[in-house]
């Protein structure tokens, strides 16, 4: 697996730029798909009597944004007929767009998207007892999330997994699911507490260690510690987001997986 190298530049550059500017955005700008799509439906738009903004119409506040990588996130936010044009939109804008998704709906859907160097398909991977068939077999994540990771990619689309850790998952399910994940030769692997437990953090922590090279044991962290933003338009609460600690790491190679 590697790194893409212009994901690596552009958030080494947004490090460096947020060190030395107190107004500098927070390196990712998660949107809510939940909530841009349902403010959407429900606050008319002025040239559409019926009702409906088109969330497409945020697109617009991007130049105000430094963000380099715009992570849309959310139940399912292939749920929503327009989140495909409103990724490839964003993807088109310059920004590292990351979809994240079960990965179960995505075979029908997968035309809808642009392969692009900006567009990353992330497949959201849950451990854990419920995650498991009554033998002891991942029931529904090999199957459909490692499924979706290969269709995208024999698609031409960048992919990414994030790996969800429940708390009680033993380290010999994390290093299972990593092996079946770095075996498709995938663009970045994550990995990421399902919830603020304290006794999670050090689980996490350990096997971003253990199992990811630097960048994407640095993504991770941005990404759990970053702000959720349910609009473009709303970034204030960004400003001023504090980073994770590994913020000052440099993006060498660690001696962990990749």
């Amino acid at each position: 697996m590697s790194f893409p190298l212009r994901l690596t530049a552009d958030l080494t550059i947004a490090l460096a730029t947020r060190a030395l500017s107190r107004r500098s955005s927070y390196p990712i700008l998660q949107l809510s798909a939940d909530e841009l799509f349902r403010a959407a439906s429900e606050s008319p738009a002025a040239d559409n009597p019926q009702g409906g903004n088109d969330p497409l119409s945020s697109v617009a506040g991007i130049p105000r944004h430094r963000s380099p990588i715009i992570w849309i996130r959310g139940s399912e936010p292939l749920d929503y007929p327009g989140v495909a044009r409103l990724a490839n939109l964003l993807a088109a804008s310059g920004r590292h767009v990351f979809l994240e998704t079960s990965g179960a709906s995505l075979k029908p859907r997968l035309h809808e998207f642009q392969p692009s160097s900006r567009l990353y398909l992330a497949i959201r991977l849950n451990t854990g007892g419920a995650a498991r068939d009554s033998i002891g077999n991942h029931a529904g994540i090999l199957p459909v999330g490692l499924e979706a990771i290969r269709m995208a990619r024999l698609a031409g689309f960048f992919t990414c997994a994030r790996l969800i850790v429940r708390l009680g998952t033993p380290n010999s399910e994390i290093d299972e699911l990593c092996a079946s994940v770095r075996a498709l030769d995938i663009d970045c692997f994550l990995i990421s507490p399902d919830s603020v437990a304290p006794e999670l953090k050090p689980v996490v922590t350990a096997g971003r260690r253990r199992l990811l090279n630097r960048r994407c044991a640095l993504l991770s962290s941005l990404l759990d510690t970053g702000p959720l933003s349910a609009t473009l338009q709303n970034s204030s609460e960004m400003e001023h987001a504090p980073l994770p600690e590994s913020h000052q790491d440099s993006f060498g190679e660690s001696a962990g997986a990749g």
